[in-house]
């Protein structure tokens, strides 16, 4: 996280474009774009189609982080902001917030920092209230993107057993710590803005688990799964439970080259198999072969 240069005064609009999700916009007091935008970024990232695949008995957890991106012209940026984050109580717990390791962070001493997680009446996440300086001309960058905080989250367990579940988790006015319910909004050159805000929506999927190679579902990979795999490609002998655990080189797709690759590893010291092995788990790679018996 590069060093940020602190800035001083000078004013001045930019029109901002966000080519992100779904964005909630206000426009500043003169009429011009609103040169603010609040996001949130997950790590780990979800996979395509903003998915998070969890095997069941799992404790997964992830991060996101809040950030600010500004275009702002002149010298004068940000001086303060306040967050409100809210997530679903019955599909999320959230372990901590902080903004250590962030952009803002690296502004020191700040003039005033609280970050506090919530689980009242008001709902569940967290609030983040930041001046930089109260004394003197200090801003963020006039443009630019910033990480402002960090927080990290858990799904509660019983999503494992619940099927797919679609969550979001987005900037939401009126969230209370231990003092006022805390609005989203930033101060510059002294005036408050409401900023534009982008929501994050996944959803939780109940990942499969499986042994790479195990095509008899023996639970360990020797020479019957390649006996196995060679009686179903060419003999007409009965399918794998699970298809994904019988494309033993992880290639995507069932051909000769899976019990070739078995039978490398077994009695020729050939590479061993990709993940999920030796122990079984979700597959981490992204492809077209489900878990599950082909059909009919």
């Amino acid at each position: 996280m590069g060093s940020l240069k602190l800035r001083t005064l000078v004013l001045g609009l930019a029109w901002l474009y966000w080519p992100g999700g779904p964005v909630s916009c206000q426009e500043v007091d003169d009429g011009d774009a609103n040169p603010a935008i609040l996001s949130l970024a997950a790590s780990p990232p979800p996979a395509a189609g903003q998915e998070f695949r969890i095997a069941a008995g799992e404790e997964f957890e992830f991060e996101l982080t809040a950030r600010l991106e500004t275009h702002f012209e002149g010298s004068w940026g940000v001086q303060g902001f306040a967050l409100s984050v809210a997530h679903d109580c019955d599909v999320l717990e959230i372990t901590g917030a902080t903004q250590d390791g962030t952009d803002t962070a690296e502004v020191f001493p700040l003039a005033f920092e609280r970050t506090e997680t919530v689980e009242n009446e008001t709902g569940c996440g967290f609030v983040c209230s930041v001046i930089l300086s109260l004394t003197q001309p200090v801003t963020l960058p006039p443009e630019g993107v910033f990480s402002l905080a960090r927080a990290g989250y858990r799904v509660r367990p019983v999503l494992a057993a619940a099927g797919e579940v679609s969550t979001t988790i987005e900037y939401r006015d009126g969230l209370r710590g231990s003092a006022q319910p805390v609005n989203n909004i930033i101060t510059w050159r002294g005036r408050t803005i409401v900023p534009c805000a982008s929501s994050f929506s996944i959803k939780l999927v109940p990942a499969e688990v499986f042994l790479r190679g195990d095509f008899d579902g023996g639970g360990v990979l020797d020479i019957s799964d390649a006996v196995a795999s060679i009686g179903y490609l060419f003999l007409g002998s009965r399918a794998p439970g699970c298809l994904d655990a019988a494309d033993t080189n992880d290639a995507g797709r069932l051909d000769l080259a899976d019990p070739i690759f078995c039978l490398d590893f077994l009695f020729r010291g050939g590479a061993l198999p990709p993940e999920p092995f030796p122990l079984r788990g979700p597959d981490p790679t992204e492809d077209e072969l489900p878990c599950s018996l082909p059909e009919a």
